[in-house]
C-alpha cells in the first residue's frame, strides 16, 4: 500500500524480536521494509518494522534522535560515593577551623569556683579514662599542671551501644562566661528559603564545638577534674553557656558567600531546583569548609535527595511534612497519666502545631489539666481531644513554601477557648497552604463578647504571621461580617478595639469577608469557593446592624425597638433625607458638624459604629447608663461608646445630678470661706468653754478661753456634771469678772437648766456652736490642741501631766500669741475686771487690733484656696439633704428624707424636718436636693429642737452677737444700738499704713 502512495521503500521478512512493555511474549511481526524519512531539514534512511494489529507508528530512540526530534545532554551526574571518595581527607577525622582562636569574655568580678571530683563508678573508670585518652589524642583536651582558679565536675552518661557520653558541668563557670548574643534562625526562616528546591542536601561536621579552638587565655575556666587529675578543653565544649550562639555564627561566617546553603548549628542543608545546580553548590560548600580545616561526618550526611529530613520536618519539592518519628510518637503515645505527662504530650504536639488547624481548640480540654490547684480527672472530654489530636497529625497536609511574590491570604477565627490562623498563598491558581498557627485565649479574654475575639484574631494572626507579612499586601479573611466595618477608616470602634487597630497600623492589608463556618478547617475545606460569590451590601449591612446592636443596645431595649422609634421621629427623618440628597437645611446644627460620621442602615442612624437613639428613647437609655449609680464622667463614657444623641454629655450630667440616690450617698457639700469672728473690743468680753478627755486616768479637764486676750484657765474633773462646772465656773468669775457672752458647744451639762439658770443669774449670754461642727467653737478647740499635746509629751517623758500642767499654762500666759503679738497674761491683767456693777472698759491699743485683722485675713485666704472653698447657694425655702453620723459602712452619707430651709444667719442654717421640728446645722452639712417631682415634706405638729429652743431662735434679720467678718469687712465693731452718749471711735488703719498693701 505504501508503493501505491507512491513512497520509496523495499521491503523484506524480519528476523528480529519485539516484546511489549511487561511482557516476555514477543509481538507477532508481519516483515520489515527500508524507506527514507525527514522531518524539517533532516533526512535519514531508516528500517520500519510491521506488526499485526492497528495502532499508531512508533519512532525508535536512534532514528528521532538522527532526525534532531530527541535531543539527550550527556551529563556527568555526581554520585554519593563518588564525592566520598574525591574528598576522603574532609570525612575522616575532628577538624580545627584555620587561622581561628576563639576568646570567651570572662566577667572578672565573679568570685572563680574549685568544685570537688565526683566520684566515678569503678565500672565505668576504664571507659572514662579511654574516652579522655581518645580527646587528648585528638588534640581536643589537655592536662592541667598547676594551680588552677576554676574547677567544674563531670558528668559520665551511658549511650545505648556501650560507649558513654562525657559532659563537663559548667553552671558554676557559666556565671562568669558573658554571652555573645548572635541570633540563631528559626526553622521558620530557613524553611522560606527553600521555596522552589527539588534538590537537598544535608551535611553533618562531626563533633561540631570541638572543631573551633580556644585561645589560651580562654581555657583555664573550661578546667573539669576526674579521678586522675585536672584537664582543660582546647577547643570550644557543650557546657560552656554562650558555645551555641558563637558557633552559629562561626560557621555562618565560614559559609559566606556560598548559595543556596543555610545552617542551624552543625547541620547544614544545600537545597536547589536542578541536579546540576545543586551538584555545584554541593561541591563548593565541601571544598569551602574543607579548605578552612573543617570536617564531616560521613555517618550523619545525606546527599542529593528529593526528600529530606531537616530540624523535624521533611523537605520536598512538594513542600514541607512533619516527621515519620514524631507523627508515630504522637499516634502511639497512650493517654497520660499525670499532668506532668500531658505537658509533654503537648510539647510534642506543639512541636508539630503549624501542621495543625485548631490547635488551641482541641488541645484546651488538656490544657486544662495542666492548670495549678486543677485536680487531674481523665474524662470523656479529654479522651476525645486526645484523639482528635492524633488523627489531626496522623492526616496533617503538606505545607507549601513562602513566595513573597504570590498573592497571600490570612484566614482567622475565634473560638470560645481559643483562637487560630492559617497562612495561605495563591500558588499556579491553586490555594496553598503555608502555616497554620493557635492560640489559647486567656482567662480575660474569654469573657471578650464574640466581636471582640473575632478582631482579635486578626490582630494575633497579622504578629504572629510578621515575618511573613511584613512589607506585603494581604488580605486579612474572616467570617465576621462587622470586622469589615471595624477596621476600615470610617469606624469609631471601643477604646479596646482602637488599640488593636494601631497595632495593625504596620501592615498593608484589606478585611475581606468570606462565607462559611467559624472553624478554620472548615474554611479551608473552601479555599476555592471563596474566590467567587461576594456578600450583597445588604446582606453585609443586616449583619453590621445586628453586631452594632448587640453590642450598643442597653439590654433593656431591643433593636425592634430603635428601629420602630427610628421611623416615627421627625428628628431623625430629616437626618435620613439629608442623606440621601445632601441637604442639611432642615437638619439641627448638632448632626451637621458630624454629617460625614452619619450613615443610614435599613431604619437606624449611625455615627461611626454608635447608634444614633431617637428622641423617645433617650430617657431610657440614660437610666440603663447610670445603673451602678457610676458618676457622671463614667456614665459619659458608658454612653460614647455605645450611642449618640445631640447633646448626650449635658444629658447625661442632668440625670446623674438630679438622682435622689446618688445624692443620699454622695460626697458632702464644698465648704464655704472661712468666717473669721472680729476681735472683741476688751478682755473678757467673749469667752468659750469645752470639755477635753476622758483621759485614760478617767479624768477630764475643763478649759476656759477668753477670746481677746487668747488666756484660758483649766479645771482638772473627774465629775463633768453641771454643778461641778458651775463651781468651776464661779472661781473663774471671781478671779477675772464676768464674761458677755460664753460660747460652748451642745453638751448636756451645758444645756441643762441648771447651767441655764446660772448664766441667766450672771447675766451672760450663752452661745452654742452648731450641731456635729466643732469648727463653730473653733477657738477653744485650737487651745485643746496645744494642750493635749503638752500632756502627751509629759507622758512620753514619763512624768505626771498633772504636775506638768501649771509649768505649761505659765509658759503659754507669758508668751506673746502669734496673732496679737502679746503676752495673755499683759493682755487680761492691765484691764480692771468686771462686777455686778456695769461700767465702760477703756478701748484697747490699735496695734493689737491691727495685727489681729491681718493674721485673721491670711489665715483666711491660705485656707480658702487649700480647701477650694465657695459660697454655698443654699438659700430660704430650698429643699437639702442633711448629712448624718454613719453608723455602718451601709449608712448613707445623708438622711435620705429632705428637710426645708427655714433660716440662714452667715455660714449657719435652720431647718425644719420632715416631722415639722426644727434643727441648726452648718452649710456644709447641707446641700440643696436637685430632683424632678418632689420628695414629700410631711405635715406634722412643731417639735422644740433639742440644739436650740424654738424661742431662741433669731429671726431671719437678727444679728449675732458676735458678727462674722467677710473679706471686704472693714477693722470696726458694729455695736448696734448703744447707750454711749460721746462720739463713737472709727477704727481704721494707722497712716503708717497708708501707703502699703497689706495681704
Amino acid at each position: 500500500e505504501l508503493k501505491k502512495k507512491r513512497v520509496r521503500c523495499t521491503s523484506q521478512r524480519s528476523s528480529k524480536k519485539l516484546y511489549p512493555y511487561g511482557s516476555s511474549k514477543p509481538l507477532d511481526t508481519l516483515g520489515s521494509f527500508m524507506a527514507d524519512i525527514s522531518v524539517g531539514n533532516s533526512s535519514v534512511k531508516a528500517e520500519f518494522i510491521v506488526i499485526q494489529g492497528k495502532g499508531q507508528a512508533l519512532l525508535g530512540h536512534k532514528t528521532a534522535t538522527e532526525l534532531g526530534i530527541l535531543k539527550v545532554a550527556h551529563a556527568n551526574f555526581l554520585s554519593e560515593a563518588s564525592i566520598f571518595t574525591k574528598y576522603e581527607k574532609y570525612f575522616n577525622g575532628v577538624g580545627k577551623l584555620k587561622n581561628f582562636k576563639l576568646m570567651l569574655h570572662i566577667d572578672e568580678n565573679v568570685t572563680p569556683v574549685a568544685q570537688q571530683v565526683r566520684r566515678i563508678p569503678f565500672a565505668m573508670r576504664e571507659k572514662v579514662e579511654a574516652k579522655l585518652k581518645e580527646l587528648q589524642d585528638m588534640d581536643i583536651i589537655e592536662p592541667v599542671e598547676g594551680p588552677s582558679s576554676w574547677v567544674s565536675p563531670i558528668v559520665v552518661t551511658p549511650k545505648q551501644s556501650g560507649d558513654i557520653r562525657l559532659c563537663v558541668d559548667m553552671r558554676q563557670a557559666n556565671e562568669a562566661i558573658i554571652r555573645e548574643r548572635h541570633p540563631i534562625p528559626t526553622i521558620d526562616e530557613i524553611l522560606h528559603e527553600l521555596n522552589g528546591s527539588c534538590i537537598f542536601s544535608k551535611l553533618d561536621l562531626k563533633w561540631g564545638f570541638h572543631q573551633l579552638e580556644l585561645a589560651d587565655e580562654s581555657r583555664d575556666i573550661t578546667t573539669f577534674v576526674t579521678h586522675i587529675g585536672l584537664f582543660r578543653y582546647k577547643r570550644l565544649s557543650f557546657g560552656v553557656t554562650s558555645a551555641p550562639e558563637i558557633y552559629q555564627h562561626t560557621i555562618q561566617q565560614a559559609l559566606h558567600g556560598c548559595d543556596g546553603v543555610r545552617n542551624m548549628s552543625d547541620d547544614i542543608i544545600v537545597h536547589a531546583k536542578t541536579m546540576e545546580e545543586h551538584d555545584r553548590r554541593l561541591l563548593a560548600v565541601i571544598e569551602k569548609l574543607g579548605s578552612k580545616g573543617l570536617t564531616f561526618n560521613k555517618e550523619k550526611c545525606q546527599l542529593r535527595l528529593r526528600k529530606l529530613e531537616f530540624m523535624g520536618h521533611v523537605l520536598s519539592d512538594k513542600g514541607i511534612d512533619p516527621t515519620r518519628e514524631k507523627v508515630k510518637a504522637i499516634v502511639e503515645a497512650r493517654p497520660p497519666t499525670n499532668a506532668s505527662e500531658v505537658r509533654s504530650f503537648l510539647g510534642l504536639v506543639t512541636y508539630c502545631g503549624k501542621f495543625i488547624p485548631n490547635l488551641a481548640s482541641l488541645s484546651e480540654p488538656l490544657r486544662l489539666l495542666t492548670r495549678k490547684n486543677q485536680p487531674f480527672t481523665w474524662g470523656p472530654e479529654q479522651d476525645k481531644a486526645f484523639r482528635k489530636l492524633k488523627t489531626s497529625l496522623s492526616k496533617a497536609e503538606t505545607l507549601g513554601y513562602f513566595d513573597p511574590k504570590a498573592r497571600t491570604q490570612v484566614i482567622a477565627d475565634a473560638s470560645p477557648v481559643g483562637l487560630g490562623a492559617v497562612l495561605v498563598q495563591i500558588q499556579q491558581g491553586e490555594p496553598r497552604i503555608i502555616c497554620f498557627a493557635s492560640k489559647s485565649l486567656t482567662d480575660v479574654e474569654r469573657r471578650y463578647s464574640q466581636t471582640e475575639k473575632e478582631a482579635l484574631a486578626l490582630v494575633w494572626a497579622c504578629e504572629r504571621f510578621y515575618m511573613y507579612l511584613y512589607g506585603i499586601e494581604f488580605d486579612l479573611l474572616t467570617d465576621h461580617k462587622p470586622l469589615q466595618f471595624i477596621y476600615s477608616k470610617k469606624s469609631n470602634p471601643c477604646a479596646r478595639i482602637q488599640r488593636w487597630v494601631l497595632r495593625l497600623q504596620p501592615f498593608q492589608f484589606t478585611v475581606k469577608y468570606i462565607p462559611g463556618h467559624k472553624n478554620v478547617a472548615d474554611v479551608l475545606s473552601r479555599l476555592c469557593i471563596y474566590k467567587s460569590d461576594a456578600p450583597s451590601p445588604s446582606e453585609i449591612s443586616e449583619d453590621f446592624v445586628r453586631f452594632v446592636a448587640l453590642q450598643a443596645v442597653p439590654r433593656t431595649l431591643t433593636i425592634q425597638e430603635v428601629e420602630k422609634e427610628s421611623a416615627g421621629d421627625l428628628e431623625l427623618h430629616r437626618v435620613k433625607e439629608a442623606l440621601l440628597t445632601g441637604n442639611w437645611t432642615d437638619c439641627e446644627e448638632s448632626y451637621v458638624s458630624v454629617k460625614t460620621e452619619l450613615c443610614s442602615i435599613g431604619k437606624v442612624i449611625l455615627r461611626g459604629t454608635r447608634i444614633v437613639i431617637p428622641t423617645s428613647l433617650r430617657e431610657r437609655v440614660l437610666s440603663a447608663a447610670h445603673e451602678g449609680h457610676q458618676g457622671i464622667t463614667k456614665t459619659k463614657q458608658r454612653l460614647r461608646e455605645k450611642v449618640w444623641w445631640p447633646k448626650i454629655d449635658s444629658d447625661a450630667e442632668r440625670v446623674c445630678k438630679k438622682c435622689y440616690a446618688c445624692q443620699v450617698v454622695g460626697g458632702p457639700s464644698s465648704p464655704e470661706p472661712l468666717r473669721r469672728k472680729v476681735l472683741p473690743d476688751y478682755p473678757w468680753q467673749a469667752t468659750a468653754i469645752d470639755l477635753m478627755g476622758p483621759f485614760p486616768t478617767g479624768e477630764s479637764v475643763l478649759v476656759y478661753v477668753d477670746y481677746y486676750s487668747r488666756f484660758f484657765e483649766t479645771f482638772i474633773l473627774k465629775n463633768t456634771g453641771s454643778t461641778k462646772i458651775i463651781e468651776c465656773l464661779e472661781e473663774i468669775f471671781a478671779r477675772y469678772g464676768i464674761p458677755d457672752t460664753l460660747r460652748s458647744d451642745n453638751g448636756a451639762q451645758f444645756r441643762s437648766a441648771e447651767f441655764e439658770k446660772f448664766l441667766e443669774e450672771y447675766g451672760i449670754n450663752h452661745e452654742t456652736s452648731t450641731p456635729y461642727w466643732p469648727q463653730a467653737n473653733g477657738e477653744v478647740e485650737r487651745q485643746n490642741k496645744t494642750l493635749l499635746k503638752a500632756i502627751r509629751t509629759a507622758h512620753v517623758e514619763g512624768k505626771d501631766w498633772r504636775k506638768e500642767l501649771p509649768k505649761f499654762l505659765s509658759a503659754y500666759r507669758n508668751t506673746p500669741h502669734t496673732v496679737t503679738g502679746v503676752a495673755p497674761n499683759k493682755l487680761i491683767f492691765r484691764y480692771p475686771v468686771k462686777t455686778k456693777i456695769p461700767s465702760f472698759p477703756e478701748r484697747d491699743e490699735e496695734d493689737i487690733r491691727v495685727k489681729d485683722w491681718i493674721k485673721k485675713k491670711k489665715e483666711k485666704e491660705y485656707a480658702d484656696k487649700s480647701r477650694n472653698a465657695k459660697y454655698s447657694q443654699v438659700q430660704v425655702g430650698d429643699r437639702v439633704l442633711v448629712q448624718q453620723p454613719k453608723e455602718n459602712k451601709l449608712s448613707p452619707a445623708f438622711e435620705t428624707k429632705p428637710y426645708e430651709v427655714v433660716g440662714r444667719t452667715g455660714n449657719e442654717v435652720l431647718l425644719k424636718a420632715p416631722h415639722g421640728g426644727t434643727y441648726r446645722r452648718n452649710v456644709k452639712q447641707v446641700k440643696n436636693l436637685e430632683i424632678d417631682g418632689s420628695v414629700p415634706l410631711d405635715d406634722a405638729d412643731d417639735v422644740t429642737d433639742l440644739d436650740l429652743p424654738q424661742s431662741e431662735l433669731p429671726d431671719d434679720g437678727d444679728d449675732l452677737k458676735i458678727t462674722d467678718m467677710d473679706d471686704d469687712q472693714k477693722i470696726e465693731t458694729d455695736r448696734g444700738d448703744s447707750v454711749r452718749t460721746r462720739p463713737v471711735r472709727q477704727h481704721k488703719l494707722p497712716d503708717r499704713f497708708k501707703d502699703f498693701v497689706l495681704t
